[in-house]
């Protein structure tokens, strides 16, 4: 009878430790799938962060090259108007000029 109650338990025990061992095994199964599902989503956000990353690379090389662009146009454009202002100034200048000469003319005539 000790023999039986014994064999009892311990196939008890056994039943249990099987039972819990498959428990753990398809709990680890679960969390290496979940951990791979993880670490898939992680390397897809890795890329989307490297693509991002790029294209403001980019974009800041554009803005700066348009950046750079406006103001040689800025100065180019300064640069016009002060001969602009210098024009305007000389054909006053020769206006003048012509009119004194138109005068001296008429009092010689």
């Amino acid at each position: 009878m000790d023999n039986f109650l014994l064999l009892a338990i311990l196939g008890i025990l056994l039943l249990y430790f099987f039972s819990s061992t498959n428990v753990y095994k398809s709990l680890y199964r679960k969390l290496n799938e979940e951990k791979n599902m993880m670490e898939e989503e992680n390397k897809k956000l890795e890329e989307v962060i490297e693509r991002y990353e790029k294209q403001v690379k980019v974009s800041a090389g554009t803005l700066k090259n348009s950046q750079d662009s406006l103001q040689v146009a800025r100065d180019d454009l300064q640069k016009l108007r002060l001969e602009n202002a210098e024009l305007k100034h000389q054909v006053e200048h020769l206006e003048k000029r012509t009119e004194e000469l138109y005068a001296q003319v008429n009092t010689m005539v």
